[in-house]
């Protein structure tokens, strides 16, 4: 079986079992071994290439040595016969909580803030650009068994990523190792902290404006507890406000035009895929963008 001989090569001891597995855009493990030790396997998807994984990890390295919750490595990166990447980390758990409760949505802006300040400096060339970044407009999806090509009745989802990019890519804001995964479904609480962050092969390069415009409308996605997927607007703006006050500093007016941008395209990102399945779930991401009008954080700010 693959996963004990790579436990046995990594880690130097056998399985007892494993607790549960996670299919996403890699797959994950928890297994406990023969000493009792309960540790994370995940073997990455092929598109994620070790120069990039070896930069997130150096970021989660640094991450992990400030003391900030998240996962220390167990081993290093490594490569099977097969060509698959994977890594062991040291298991750490908590608890769901619901992102719609104000104390949780704070708790997530706050802790996104404190990772801001952990890695401002650190250089994000090496990690991927993120999608806005990027000259073709939609990355390739690791869902490969939904049918993304162009659909005419999804070109209005199209316009609008297309006029969020192409206002991202005109401002020049510097880029920093940027969690563009940031949510509930990655954390795990104790009470009302987090208490661990998992996911960190999805930092990116971006800015932390464009960052904080995708957490804002994703922290609140989850599969787990029966929840509204997405964030209503009062909830999206909260989010921010909580954030600079993390930081203690307000966004500039650039910044607020990225910020809006970037949740733009985030909502149309997860809207397309959403389309894509031929059934949209009616609290989603698609129904949201039916709903929102380009620059509604911007026009909020305004006000």
């Amino acid at each position: 079986m693959l996963v004990d001989q790579l436990t046995w090569e990594e880690l130097g001891q056998g399985i007892r079992g494993a607790f549960f597995a996670e299919k996403s855009v890699g797959v994950v493990f928890g297994l406990e071994l023969l000493s009792g030790e309960r540790v994370i396997l995940k073997l990455f998807h092929p598109s994620q290439s070790q120069e990039q994984l070896a930069a997130a990890h150096r970021c989660l390295n640094i991450v992990v040595r400030s003391g900030f919750p998240a996962p220390p490595t167990r081993s290093q990166i490594f490569k099977t016969e097969d060509g698959i990447t994977g890594v062991f980390y040291t298991f750490m758990d908590g608890a769901m909580r619901n992102p719609h409760e104000p104390i949780v949505r704070q708790e997530l802006a706050q802790v996104l803030a404190e990772l801001t300040g952990i890695l401002p400096h650190e250089n994000p060339t090496e990690l991927p650009l993120a999608p806005t970044r990027e000259s073709k407009l939609w990355s390739n999806s690791h869902r490969s068994f939904l049918k993304l090509d162009k659909d005419p009745e999804a070109r209005w989802i199209d316009q609008i990523a297309r006029r969020a990019q192409s206002i991202i890519q005109a401002k020049n804001l510097p880029l920093i190792p940027a969690h563009l995964d940031w949510g509930v479904k990655n954390c795990r609480f104790h009470e009302n902290n987090v208490c661990v962050v998992y996911d960190w092969d999805s930092l990116f390069a971006a800015s932390e404006a464009e960052m904080v415009g995708r957490a804002a409308v994703q922290f609140t996605a989850q599969w787990e507890i029966p929840t509204p997927l997405t964030p209503s607007l009062a909830e999206t703006r909260a989010f921010i406000d909580e954030y600079e006050t993390a930081r203690g500093h307000c966004f500039c007016r650039k910044e607020w035009v990225v910020i809006s941008a970037s949740a733009d395209y985030s909502l149309a990102q997860n809207a397309r895929l959403e389309f894509a399945s031929g059934k949209p779930p009616r609290d989603g991401f698609l129904a949201l963008l039916q709903n929102w009008e380009s620059d509604m954080l911007l026009k909020t700010n305004t006000e």
